[in-house]
């Protein structure tokens, strides 16, 4: 495997997305609003700039502050819920503090995702693996997350073509489209900007289905997605009409 790509997995039953190829900057633009109070989870202590005693998690509190932990250092683990206000959290029960202890351990809940004390509306975990698991109590909020990181991915791979000068200006991404991509990665989906080709003045973005779900984390880490994923199709985006379009392999099958 070659250049950057995204992989994406999704759950839409317990509302998670674990994926590889989307930054911290592609959340932080693509969600409608930063949480204002997260827990790190991961005792981040240099990071934080709260700290609750009745749980004795590190917190940060202001979507500023937030967003400049999420962009500094990209390459450090970062684990966090967010919560409504420090009264939530001094509201905890052993249990429920537990469940977190889990949580950051584990890198899934042990229950459901959304907290009826926290009122959080994400989870945000990165592994070992070098993907990161995020949960969201609005599932179509990744919609937009995975628009950013689309157009970013294409952006970077389209200037690193000599042949073009000037910085391409990608067009939005249907919202049919999204979905459809979404749809397709309940059984992990790659979209591998790395072997984009060029024809007839459109870029064709080769879509992979893994063969076997359970193996992604083996596959990222041994960069072996061709021999373990069988090709779907094609993500296109046309440069003179600026339009983007998924053509698969086999529609009668998809649909």
């Amino acid at each position: 495997m070659k250049g950057n790509f995204i992989f994406i997995n999704t759950n839409p039953i317990s509302n998670m997305i674990l994926s590889s190829g989307i930054s911290a900057a592609d959340y932080i633009n693509g969600l409608e609003e930063l949480p204002d109070n997260i827990i790190l989870l991961n005792n981040d202590d240099q990071g934080a700039n709260g700290y609750n005693s009745h749980s004795k998690f590190n917190l940060i509190t202001g979507s500023s502050e937030i967003k400049r932990y999420l962009l500094k250092n990209p390459n450090e683990q970062k684990k966090f819920i967010d919560f409504d206000t420090e009264d939530s959290v001094n509201n905890l029960s052993p249990y429920e503090i537990a469940e977190l202890l889990y949580l950051a351990h584990m890198g899934t809940p042990l229950g459901r995702p959304f907290s009826s004390k926290l009122l959080n509306h994400y989870i945000y975990l990165t592994q070992n693996d070098h993907t990161t698991r995020t949960y969201y109590r609005r599932f179509s909020d990744f919609n937009h997350v995975l628009e950013i990181a689309l157009k970013r991915n294409l952006r970077d791979t389209h200037n690193t073509l000599r042949v073009f000068l000037r910085p391409l200006a990608v067009k939005d991404v249907d919202n049919s489209i999204l979905i459809d991509l979404i749809t397709k990665a309940n059984d992990g989906l790659f979209i591998l900007f790395g072997s984009l080709h060029e024809r007839n003045r459109t870029y064709h973005i080769p879509l992979r289905i893994l063969k076997n779900p359970d193996q992604a984390s083996i596959i990222l880490r041994t960069k072996t997605v061709v021999e373990n994923t069988d090709y779907a199709g094609d993500l296109t985006y046309n440069l003179q009409k600026s339009e983007w379009h998924l053509d698969w392999q086999n529609q009668a099958a998809h649909v």
